[in-house]
């Protein structure tokens, strides 16, 4: 009757419990929910399928990051039997690989240097010519040029080398092989160029200054050789070694006796501006200058034979940071090789 009353009387009647406003207020949100979503059925997710795939693919990354690539570490360790000089031994590894793993261009590449290191001339031909194409062309030009050149066959191995630094133009490597192969071949006017970017695209690389070196004594420019190998001669850091020490200069020494009688051989003309005295070096014994520490015995002069092999004073270990990967003739003293590298 109460109630009555007060609603004839056009009084406002009590508000609703609690509990029913909160059911009001979920139901609404629900359906506001229910109008703002689309169309189902048609690949659109919802906001917890968004998140749950967030979070999948971010587990993803994360075992990815931590998972070890068996395939790579696998390949590393042949690099690094290879830069050792463990040519035959990286020659069964890479066919182990092979069997493990399959074939790739890396496992390709890292095959035909163990053929041409190993003296199968022939295998280590077919396979790198069978890598002139893609990514791989420029390695695989390189390649053939050093096979060439462990050969004698300078004019050959310049073609491909020349062709590789074309593909590469700032690889010092290729640069310096191109440069070294112009010496043997005795054409120090072709060298010039390409010894003279590497030298300063790779102040650091040792084989490269070396060769450098080379080039400057060859050349009769017996200041810039001095000041060149006594800077390499001096740690680049403290309690750093030298980055020659007296087998590289031994090295040097019967490189620069092949050089000489190669340039007299071909009769090449030498670049004017490398000193007045270039002439000197065709005619006159080769001196290195004195550039070791005391403690080091002097350098021996090496027989003049132009056949005559840097690989005949190497130890069977170098210092650390000396490194065995040597120019032309990996591994030392093999058969057929070409004369090596100063390093």
């Amino acid at each position: 009757m109460r109630h009555q009353e007060n609603t004839r009387a056009g009084r406002t009647p009590a508000p609703a419990p609690l509990a029913t406003l909160a059911a009001l207020a979920t139901l609404a949100l629900a359906l506001a929910g229910c109008a703002s979503k689309g169309p189902q059925g048609y690949g659109a997710p919802s906001a917890q399928q968004e998140t749950a795939a967030q979070a999948q693919q971010q587990l993803q990354n994360a075992q990815q990051a931590t998972q070890v690539d068996n395939a790579q570490t696998y390949l590393d360790l042949i690099t690094q039997m290879q830069q050792a000089g463990q040519w035959y031994a990286s020659l069964a590894h890479t066919e182990a690989f092979e069997q493990q793993y399959g074939v790739n261009p890396e496992s390709r590449l890292m095959r035909a240097d163990a053929l041409r290191n190993t003296g199968q001339v022939e295998q280590a031909r077919q396979a790198y010519l069978a890598l002139l194409q893609g990514a791989t062309t420029a390695r695989a030009r390189r390649g053939l040029g050093l096979l060439y050149a462990s050969q004698g066959q300078y004019g050959q191995a310049v073609e491909q080398l020349d062709k590789a630094r074309q593909l590469n133009p700032i690889d010092a490597n290729v640069l310096s092989d191109l440069a070294y192969a112009h010496m043997l071949d005795g054409r120090l006017a072709a060298a010039q160029m390409p010894i003279m970017q590497a030298s300063q695209l790779a102040p650091a690389n040792a084989r490269v200054q070396l060769n450098m070196a080379l080039f400057w004594l060859a050349s009769g420019n017996q200041a810039q050789a001095s000041q060149l190998l006594r800077q390499l001669a001096q740690p680049q850091a403290k309690g750093a070694l030298p980055m020659i020490d007296q087998t590289s200069l031994q090295t040097l020494q019967a490189q620069l006796t092949s050089v000489r009688d190669a340039v007299r051989l071909r009769g090449d003309s030498l670049p004017a501006e490398v000193g007045a005295s270039a002439g000197a070096a065709v005619s006159s014994a080769p001196v290195l200058p004195s550039v070791l520490p005391p403690a080091l015995p002097p350098v021996p002069t090496l027989g003049t034979r132009p056949e005559a092999r840097a690989t005949e004073a190497l130890p069977e270990t170098l210092p650390a940071g000396i490194t065995r990967r040597i120019l032309l003739s990996e591994p030392p003293g093999a058969a057929g090789a070409a004369p090596a590298s100063p390093l």
